[in-house]
């Protein structure tokens, strides 16, 4: 390891701020370029500021170290800058080249500026003689004795003194030399121990590889770094250490238990940082790291204004190569920490401030043995800010998941308690595992999952210490450089906030509301209760309790999480200065938990709903009477002369078809709903929005880095979609189509009318819905020249209204009847109940099916006769609900004396269709659809997921109620299309 200037201190750095030198509270310290350092100042690489030279120096030509003035000599220089003691040369000489001495100016070479005039040219300038001895004056000769030519071989140079010291020939003995210098004694160098130079990686076959680079330099650089503080060996000890992951195992990490001995016996530390010993690295944090991580020193205030200061995250790197010179600082931009290959803008998104990024990538095995831009390179990580005119540098910490402390793997825990902070890096070591200098690496590290963590801490727009998360991965040269595989590489920026507060607002939101869904479910099961005509509480209303609360508490989950979305969607959007980050993967995670209880749920409401709107127990009132007697038989062998002639009974199959149509239609056409979510999100570009950047738009440039999708603004971003055009179709339906095309529940009444028949329908033992269909003109088996009188006849209104009431146009009730008018309902109906249990699946036999038409007659008759007030003890009262009765969805009165018909918006009975249940329903698809699409990410696979699920359960309720319908009014099933 030479020692000589150019070769300790080469220099690439880039021009930045003229910057004040004083040090900031916590992690931060004033930041100094080299360029910035005074004449008679060296920039210490170790404190990374300016220091003073000794006197009659000034730095040198890369600014790292100091040189004598013009004019003198080096009269001592053990290798500390501030150290060095020059003495003055006398009048008319100069110092030599190598600053050791003082030779004379001849009259042919004056002296001019403090240097002897130089040689003509051709001629190579001499300041010793052939033997090595000072000439009595400047000269030129050739190289002799203890001085050699340099690298450009335009002068002779002294050999390295630790060679001269011992030696008249420039040659040290093997013994002694250790990294390029040459020690007086053995005692110099630590002894040597078993183990000293392996590296235990785990890829290596056999024992622990024993290391080329460190048998070269290790005694070395802990010798002049313990004995001289020389910064580039100081700094060469510290990357041994950093070679070995910090680890603290006595059988290997004899170099970071060296430079740990080191810093525990320096006399000072800098910027009054533990752990940061003068003229040594600063590689471990002392401090915990939840006191390190909860440091509030950044005074930025970070905001999404584009093109400003403030909306990027300026960190800067401070580089070193593997010899321990310092190669200047570097900004992150242009992927200086990222392995993978992207546009610029691309890569230079990741530090665009709350921007969530992720970048991955397969790198072939091959690349990583040359890869020049990181190879061998180490970094120290800060980030720049500025307070008024000066820039500062605040240290961020790296958590290093393969750091072992003995057996012990701290940084691979959760609980940032057992974590331990470094400071120093690489991206790629192909250094290490060489056994030989010209061999390749046995084993080639690099860091696979670069992730840098960022947390917010709250409204002010400002943010905690930063943490960059390191994880190291190995390639075995044997195993991988031929068959050149693909590795995996994953860099990402990621952004947390204190959660707790959010965490608390949902839970006191689904506790609050909650308890308001078991109040209303227990409401929803006292109404259900009173219509059934129950009195105790049994397991049947436990049941329904259970189906109530699981429909409401589903509607909770989802108003809350829906709220959230929003909150998330609008808020982190909006906001100028930084103080929101989009929820991490355990809040994801709750939102997919959430939604997903919400959607079985929502799907126990559903089995519910189906059920009971299946088995409604349904009557066709035909009003026709028959038009007089038969008067000739028109089948032969038969004599039903004198009988009442048979009314048609077409009309009841026309209604009951049409009710089979119209029990599962929608306000909402799913086909136009799914075409215009996909439309929406896919072809429009709503998805962009759902991106984690904070700057997406609607259809985002291709160019323009979006980052990863966040599950929280996809299920708002859905979800308000979703509803929007939801809600646009049912304002279409409601306000326009039903007023200006076809309301079909109100023509379906109308067809009730034409149809002379009424529908009695019980959705519980004592509620249900009326829908009365009686014609006016007191008969609708007509012909069609006889249809059209009738119908003129109304239009002039020649006849009565089609209400229930005289002079009354109402036809459709909510009925609460007396529970005896249900007993009576059900002894009517038993043949029909006991023939559909007889048959089994089978048609029923000529003698049932005479016991359920005798059954079905017998019903028309006992309905008539209640709705035309003709039963004494079985009597209705038409009133209207009271607004409470309305908002609760219940009735306060008893129907003990009389039965009470409530009059409704025409309307009411489409609480047996699905007509009546859209909401359910339409959550229950909008659930489903988020469902797929959070597990999936995938909008389209969503949309034809749910479109499938809507059929399959479409298709049940239709079956199942047309074959409800079919057992319940006598109607074959053929007859249902």
């Amino acid at each position: 390891m030479a020692l000589n200037t150019k070769q300790r201190y080469t220099f690439y750095a880039f021009v930045a701020l003229q910057v004040f030198c004083t040090f900031a509270d916590g992690y931060s310290f004033s930041y100094t370029e080299v360029t910035t350092c005074e004449v008679e100042q060296y920039f210490d690489l170790a404190e990374l500021k300016c220091k003073a030279c000794g006197d009659f120096a000034q730095t040198s030509s890369d600014g790292l170290s100091c040189d004598c003035s013009p004019g003198y000599r080096i009269d001592k220089d053990d290798g500390a800058p501030s150290e060095k003691i020059c003495q003055a040369c006398p009048a008319d000489s100069m110092a030599t080249s190598n600053g050791w001495h003082c030779i004379v100016c001849p009259a042919a070479f004056p002296l001019q500026d403090g240097r002897c005039a130089p040689c003509p040219g051709g001629n190579i300038p001499v300041e010793y003689s052939a033997t090595g001895e000072l000439q009595t004056e400047y000269s030129c000769a050739s190289c002799e004795a203890d001085t050699q030519p340099d690298e450009e071989c335009d002068t002779c140079e002294r050999c390295h003194q630790s060679v001269i010291d011992i030696s008249d020939d420039c040659i040290c003995p093997e013994r002694l030399a250790s990294g390029g210098l040459c020690f007086q004694s053995d005692t110099e160098l630590l002894p040597y121990q078993e183990g000293m130079y392996s590296i235990p990686f785990e890829s290596y076959e056999g024992d622990a590889l024993t290391s080329w680079f460190f048998e070269e330099n290790y005694l070395a650089a802990e010798s002049v770094c313990r004995n001289n503080k020389n910064l580039t060996a100081c700094q060469l000890l510290g990357n041994l250490c950093v070679y070995l992951d910090y680890n603290k195992d006595a059988s290997y990490t004899d170099a970071c238990k060296a430079f740990d001995a080191l810093v525990l016996a320096a006399d000072r530390y800098v910027n009054n940082i533990a752990g940061w010993a003068e003229s040594m690295p600063w590689l471990t944090y002392e401090e915990s790291a939840p006191d390190v991580l909860s440091d509030k020193g950044i005074p930025t205030v970070f905001t999404l204004s584009a093109n400003q200061e403030t909306s990027y995250l300026k960190f800067i790197l401070a580089k070193y190569d593997a010899n321990g010179e310092f190669l200047g600082y570097e900004s992150v931009t242009g992927g200086s920490l990222q392995l993978c290959p992207d546009t610029q803008s691309n890569l230079d998104a990741a530090f665009l401030f709350a921007t969530t990024y992720s970048q991955s990538c397969s790198i072939p095995a091959q690349d990583f043995w040359n890869m020049p831009d990181y190879e061998n390179i180490f970094y120290d990580l800060y980030l720049e800010y500025t307070e008024g005119d000066n820039s500062f540098l605040f240290a961020v910490p790296i958590l290093l998941e393969n750091f072992k402390d003995g057996s012990a793997e701290p940084n691979k825990e959760i609980d940032p308690e057992s974590w331990q902070f470094h400071r120093r890096f690489f991206m790629v070591d192909n250094l290490s595992g060489k056994t030989g200098e010209p061999s390749l690496a046995e084993v080639v590290r690099y860091a696979s999952l670069i992730q840098l963590e960022i947390s917010i801490q709250g409204e002010n727009g400002k943010i905690y210490t930063p943490m960059l998360r390191i994880r190291y991965s190995e390639i075995n040269r044997q195993d991988s450089y031929e068959s050149n595989t693909a590795q995996s590489v994953r860099f990402e920026v990621k952004y947390t906030m204190d959660m707790t507060k959010y965490d608390r607002d949902v839970s006191i939101a689904m506790g609050t509301m909650s308890a308001l869904a078991v109040i209303w479910a227990m409401v929803r099961t006292n109404g259900w209760r009173r219509r059934a005509g129950m009195i105790t509480i049994d397991i049947i209303s436990m049941f329904k309790f259970f189906f109530y609360f699981c429909g409401v508490l589903a509607d909770v989950f989802f108003i809350v999480m829906f709220g959230c979305g929003m909150y998330w969607l609008i808020f982190f959007r909006q906001q100028s200065s930084v103080y929101l980050v989009l929820p991490g993967v355990d809040n994801e995670t709750e939102l997919i938990v959430y939604t997903s209880v919400a959607f079985v749920l929502k799907f126990f409401d559903l089995i519910h709903v189906i059920a009971c709107q299946c088995i409604v127990d349904i009557f066709f009132i035909d009003w026709e009477r028959p038009k007089g007697r038969i008067v000739q038989s028109n089948e032969p062998g038969t004599d039903s002369k004198g009988q009442v002639a048979p009314v048609s009974a077409w009309r009841m199959f026309f209604i009951a078809n049409e009710w089979n149509e119209i029990q599962t239609t929608r306000r909402i056409n799913i086909m136009f709903q799914l075409f215009m979510v996909i439309l929406f999100l896919n072809v429009i570009g709503f998805e962009d929005l759902a991106s984690s950047n904070p700057r997406a738009y609607v259809n985002t440039a291709a160019d323009f880095y979006t980052g990863p999708d966040s599950r929280t603004l996809r299920f708002a971003v859905a979800t308000i979609t979703y509803l929007t055009i939801a809600l646009c179709q049912w304002v279409f339906f409601t306000f326009i189509y039903e007023r200006f095309v076809e309301d079909y529940l109100k023509n379906f009444v109308d067809l009730c009318s034409m149809s002379n028949v009424s529908i009695f329908l019980l959705l519980n033992r004592c509620f249900g819905y009326y829908i009365h269909g009686r014609s006016p003109h007191g008969k609708a088996d007509t012909n069609m020249k006889e249809m059209q009188e009738q119908l003129k006849r109304e239009e002039e209104n020649l006849v009565g209204q089609r209400g229930l009431l005289p002079n009354n146009e109402q036809q459709t009730f909510e009925m609460l009847v007396q529970l005896k008018l249900r007993e009576q309902y059900d002894k009517i109906m038993q043949p029909l109940a006991a023939a559909g249990a007889r048959e089994g699946g089978q048609r029923a036999g000529a003698v049932d099916m005479e016991r359920s038409l005798q059954a079905f007659q017998t019903m028309n008759k006992f309905l008539a006769a209640f709705l035309d007030h003709s039963l004494r003890d079985l009597d209705y009262v038409v009133k209207d609900k009271l607004l409470l009765e309305r908002v609760l969805d219940m009735e306060f009165f008893e129907p003990t004396e009389s039965s009470f018909f409530y009059n409704d918006d025409g309307h009411s009975f489409d609480g047996s269709l699905f007509h009546g249940h859209e909401s359910s329903l339409l959550i229950f698809d909008l659930l489903f659809f988020c469902i797929v699409d959070l597990i999936f990410q995938d909008f389209m696979l969503a949309t034809v997921l749910t479109y499938m699920m809507i059929a399959v359960y479409t298709r049940i309720r239709d079956a199942w109620g047309r074959n409800n319908l079919a057992k319940k009014t006598l109607v074959d099933d053929r007859f249902l299309i």
